[in-house]
């Protein structure tokens, strides 16, 4: 493969990427869709793992309908300036968690992420955003 080749596949990934994170913003701004997807996967508690814009955006779409203990992310804080979100670390994370789901929803990293995550956690607790949104529950 040549360099423009590359090039473009890059560019192609990273447009997929940019138009899935995209599509999922819209899709978390719809109440009564995330309140389905919430009561579709029994959730009452959560964490969300990412400080990004995703994490956040998730956070503000579903706090007021469930507990959501804290934004999850490797450095222990938000890479979005908001005030109010509890956000704590990886490790922070390990000496609370409890049992409860973990959405996880970095798209890049989310393989990565779920990998070290699962070291630890039950992988039936661990969800993608984008299964949350638009997959199925399984019986």
């Amino acid at each position: 493969m040549n360099f423009e080749e590359e090039l473009f596949d890059l560019y192609v990934k990273d447009y997929r990427i940019e138009s899935s994170c995209y599509n999922m913003m819209g899709r978390m701004l719809e109440t009564e869709w995330m309140k389905e997807r919430l009561e579709l996967f029994h959730i009452q508690s959560l964490y969300i793992y990412g400080g990004g814009y995703l994490g956040v955006q998730l956070y503000n779409a579903i706090h007021t309908m469930v507990d959501v203990k804290a934004v999850v992310d490797k450095n222990g804080g938000l890479s979005v300036n908001v005030k109010g979100i509890r956000a704590i670390s990886f490790d922070d994370l390990m000496e609370e968690y409890a049992g409860e789901k973990i959405i996880i929803t970095p798209v890049k990293y989310y393989q990565r992420i779920k990998d070290d995550l699962s070291k630890r956690i039950d992988e039936k607790q661990l969800l993608f955003l984008g299964e949350f949104l638009e997959g199925m529950v399984e019986q």
